[in-house]
């Protein structure tokens, strides 16, 4: 109950549980204050829960935005992973054509290497000529040691001397396709080492063609050292052997073979050499004598003119003398000699 008094209002109260009666003077001034306050703190209260609500929203809606500019991104990610990956497999796949192209090069570069090596010994040595490495100069042996097998056990390239060493091949680029999809990172490391052993291969063949193109040369050098051509052309008048002798009629042995052409047709140097004799030689006429490398020696008489003289180096295929019918001789021909270490020998295995 409350009543109104000098402008005070009474409120009584009773205790809910001890049942004692309390009466509280309020005056109206207070009770507008209390009035005042709780409206002022709900008002505050409501205001704040207001403004929160606002800030949520406002952060939600930040975080949706950066949310879905992130999926973007991941989306986009997820493509360019894709692409890459993609790439990587191509990339992949065309290693592995590569490195089969190595190995059938590898096979190739064995092949030419003993076949080179077979015709050098073949070519060269029935003739007689050493071409050991252990009794002939080393500015004059084709370099056969070169020709060795591949060591597949090296774990590095290069060249450390006369014997060549290069990297195994890789058995096979399956680890950069594995069946349990790895690190995207760990599978391009892997690509990118294996392109990095082709550029080393690569290297190695380069060096290996130009060993087999030096060889080459060589074995043209070595062709040009050793008389294996005709010394001029025409008809073969009389071989070598035994023969009736045009001037007695007897059984004689000719050392040589005749080579009849008409007077004054070139004659040229068989291969390479040094002119040990030039001039008139008895039942030889007019006569030049070559002395070559591996002990050979070519003689080409019955000259009607020499064209060099004593001490000359000249080379193979250059113009000596020509054709004529000097000394011992019934008509115009050359008469061709070969001597190995002072033996007169059979020049038919000499001339092509």
């Amino acid at each position: 109950m409350a009543k109104k008094g000098n402008r005070q209002y009474t409120v009584f109260w009773i205790h809910p549980l001890k049942g004692h009666l309390k009466k509280i003077h309020l005056r109206w001034q207070t009770i507008l204050l209390g009035v005042f306050l709780v409206l002022l703190g709900t008002g505050v209260g409501v205001g704040g829960v207001l403004w929160y609500q606002n800030r949520i929203k406002s952060e939600l809606y930040l975080a949706s935005n950066q949310l879905i500019t992130l999926q973007s991104e991941l989306h986009m990610h997820d493509a360019r992973k894709q692409e890459h990956e993609a790439r990587l497999e191509e990339l992949s796949l065309q290693a592995a054509e590569v490195l089969q192209e190595i190995r059938t090069m590898r096979e190739l570069d064995r092949e030419v290497r003993e076949l080179l090596e077979k015709d050098l010994q073949s070519g060269l040595q029935k003739l007689g000529v050493d071409i050991s490495l252990s009794s002939t100069p080393a500015e004059m042996y084709i370099p056969l040691n070169r020709f060795t097998e591949i060591g597949s056990g090296e774990t590095f390239f290069g060249s450390g001397g006369p014997t060549m060493f290069m990297n195994p091949l890789p058995p096979s680029v399956s680890p950069l396709r594995p069946a349990s999809d790895p690190a995207f990172s760990s599978r391009a490391k892997h690509l990118g080492d294996t392109f990095d052993w082709i550029r080393a291969e690569s290297m190695v063949r380069e060096k290996s063609y130009r060993e087999i193109l030096e060889v080459a040369h060589q074995r043209e050098r070595m062709a040009s050292l050793v008389p294996l051509r005709w010394p001029t052309w025409g008809r073969v008048s009389s071989g070598y052997g035994w023969r009736n002798d045009p001037f007695t009629g007897r059984r004689a042995w000719h050392t040589g073979i005749d080579i009849a052409a008409p007077t004054g047709r070139n004659v040229v140097a068989t291969a390479e050499g040094r002119v040990v004799f030039a001039g008139w030689n008895g039942n030889y006429g007019n006569t030049v004598i070559l002395r070559h490398q591996f002990g050979f020696e070519t003689v080409y008489a019955h000259l009607s003119r020499v064209g060099v003289k004593t001490g000359d180096t000249v080379r193979k295929e250059q113009v000596i003398g020509n054709v004529g019918s000097t000394g011992r001789s019934t008509g115009p021909h050359l008469h061709y000699e070969v001597r190995r270490y002072g033996n007169i020998i059979n020049p038919w295995p000499y001339l092509p």
